[in-house]
């Protein structure tokens, strides 16, 4: 078989393929051998029809039979010998419903498709990431344990007949109503609140000055767009307050009683274990801002040309998923606070992103010989169960079942390249500022 190769641009391709005389005339032959076989006419027997009146009858079933057998397998003989990748379905000149197969000639066709890129990558000394130690110091951790201490408190009805001030704390019952729906979800009753807290709405903590035991009172409370509820993100709602208390709060000591009430043996214990809990939760913060660090300089230093076609192609499927799962919950595109007028550009963005990631690690991984053998994937299942509670056979059995074994395998491969990329990162130049 003959391939010839023209290159349109960096990710398009021309296969012209010629499929020899001799392929061709055994695909005739084997057609009309398959056709003699089922067809029957008047006057012959099934299996016993003439070939040359099955030719003269039969002429568009058998050429289809025959395109359809001997193009598509030397197409992939083509991408396969030129090693090529394709990123699409391609277009064949002359259309496969117009290609003609004649005895004793060969098949020419052209194919024309869209494959992935090649490129190189940038040194990876270039890529430059922080990799300053991980330090916490001793007064994060003391005031960490004063938030746990302060979540211990007690609080203590007093006796005094008089208003609420700044520095009280009190004991309400609240009901959120947001359009003069109530917000169950942010609702409470019987709640202790600490107004010297900067955990509370200033809105709801200046409402609630004034009020003495037994009044009930309606708070206007505005939020502002990034508040962590989105239903009430950027909404004035109000909350209807009933004063049941003014409190003392009470902190316990902090000794060994009090850290084995929070489960430890002792407080030195406790201490040192919240220690390491937050070295721990500041190195993987790190590795999170290490991994976008060295992400984004890869994409930006790596010249890589995605096909349009290909990105309209994931984009208009994700809308589709998005419409058919906004259909499904029978919410509106407004109501789960979706932008429709952006979010085409937001989701081009991201396929382009995860497109080029996607690429630049399949190179790095062939070029470094980094992959995820089985004993590892059925290692990392047995984990991910583990941290779930789940059985490990029973959760193997889903990915496969749900067809993402995969991409759990293509995840933990990731994450061995960005340990591998991180380790062979330049550090960062710290800036030093002398006055």
């Amino acid at each position: 078989m003959r391939v010839e190769v023209e290159t349109l641009d960096s990710t398009q391709v021309k296969l012209e393929i010629e499929v020899p005389a001799e392929e061709v005339d055994e695909a005739l032959e084997e057609a009309y051998r398959a056709l003699r076989a089922y067809v029957s006419l008047p006057g012959f027997r099934k299996g016993r029809v003439p070939l040359t009146i099955l030719k003269s009858r039969f002429p568009e079933h058998v050429n289809a039979e025959v395109v359809k057998q001997l193009v598509f397998p030397a197409y992939e003989d083509a991408l396969y010998t030129k090693q090529l990748i394709p990123l699409a379905q391609p277009t064949f000149d002359p259309p496969l419903d117009q290609l003609k197969v004649t005895e004793n000639h060969s098949l020419v066709f052209t194919a024309t498709v869209n494959v992935k890129p090649t490129f190189d990558l940038p040194d990876y000394e270039e890529i430059e990431t922080d990799k300053t130690p991980i330090n916490v110091p001793r007064e994060d951790v003391e005031a960490h344990i004063k938030q746990l201490q302060s979540q211990s408190a007690t609080f203590e009805p007093i006796e005094d007949d008089r208003p609420v001030q700044a520095s009280d704390c009190v004991r309400i019952d609240w009901t959120c109503t947001l359009e003069n729906e109530a917000l169950e979800s942010e609702s409470a009753q019987d709640i202790d609140i600490d107004l010297t807290s900067k955990d509370f709405h200033a809105d709801l903590v200046a409402g609630l000055i004034g009020i003495r035991v037994g009044e009930t009172k309606a708070i206007e409370v505005n939020f502002d767009t990034t508040h962590r509820v989105p239903a009430l993100a950027g909404k004035q709602a109000t909350y209807h307050v009933t004063l049941h208390a003014i409190t003392r709060k009470h902190l316990p000591e902090l000794d060994d009683e009090f850290a084995k009430d929070l489960g430890y043996e002792t407080y030195n214990q406790m201490h040192g274990v919240i220690w390491n809990n937050l070295v721990e939760e500041e190195r993987i913060l790190q590795i999170d801002k290490q991994k976008t660090e060295i992400l984004d300089q890869l994409i930006e230093k790596t010249n890589i040309t995605i096909p349009d076609e290909l990105v309209d192609q994931y984009v208009q499927q994700a809308l589709q998923n998005m419409h058919k799962q906004l259909k499904a919950q029978a919410q509106t595109a407004e109501e789960a606070g979706i932008n429709l007028e952006t979010l085409p550009e937001e989701l081009r963005r991201d396929v382009i992103q995860q497109t080029k990631q996607n690429w630049i690690f399949e190179e790095i991984a062939e070029f470094e010989g980094i992959y995820v053998t089985d004993d590892e994937l059925e290692w990392e299942i047995r984990r991910a169960a583990e941290q779930q509670n789940r059985d490990a056979q029973k959760y193997a059995d889903l990915l496969k079942a749900s067809n993402r074994l995969e991409d759990f395998r293509v995840q933990l491969q990731h994450e061995k390249i960005y340990q591998f990329l991180i380790q062979e990162a330049s550090a960062k130049k710290s800036l030093i500022i002398t006055g």
